[in-house]
C-alpha cells in the first residue's frame, strides 16, 4: 500500500544525524526510561519536521501525532543500552535509525488505515 502523507518520514530526515555505533547494554528497560525515550524522540522529531511544515499544508498537530507514535513504537523495540546512550549522552545510534525506520512505516500505514 502506497502512502499520500505529506509527511516526510522522520527517518529519512535523521539520515543527516551524527551516527555513533552502539556499544549495546544488557537488561531490561524500565517503564520509567521507556517514557523519557518516548518524551525525547517525540520532542526531537517534532522540532526537526518544523522546519518542514511551513508551505507544506501539513498542520504541527498531525507531526505531532505521527512523531508520537514513532516514539512509542521505537520505543517497544529499543534496548537499555539504547535508551541510554540516547538520553544520556545525546547520542542517536545506527541501531535507533534501523528501529526509527521500522516504526515510521507502521505509523504512516495505521495513518492511511484510520483515513476515512
Amino acid at each position: 500500500m502506497k502512502t499520500t502523507s505529506k509527511i516526510r518520514p522522520f527517518a529519512l530526515g535523521l539520515a543527516m544525524m551524527t551516527i555513533s555505533l552502539s556499544g549495546l547494554a544488557n537488561g531490561p528497560v524500565t517503564e520509567e526510561e521507556h517514557k523519557t525515550f518516548e518524551r525525547k524522540f517525540a520532542d526531537m522529531c517534532i522540532e526537526k519536521e518544523k522546519a518542514n511544515l511551513k508551505g507544506s499544508g501539513v498542520l504541527l498537530s498531525e507531526v505531532t501525532s505521527i512523531c508520537e507514535c514513532i516514539a512509542r513504537e521505537e520505543s517497544k523495540r529499543v534496548t537499555a543500552g539504547e535508551v541510554r546512550e540516547f538520553v544520556t549522552e545525546g547520542k542517536y545510534p545506527a541501531s535507533l535509525m534501523m528501529k526509527s525506520n521500522a516504526a515510521t512505516y507502521v505509523c504512516l500505514q495505521n495513518q492511511e488505515k484510520s483515513k476515512p
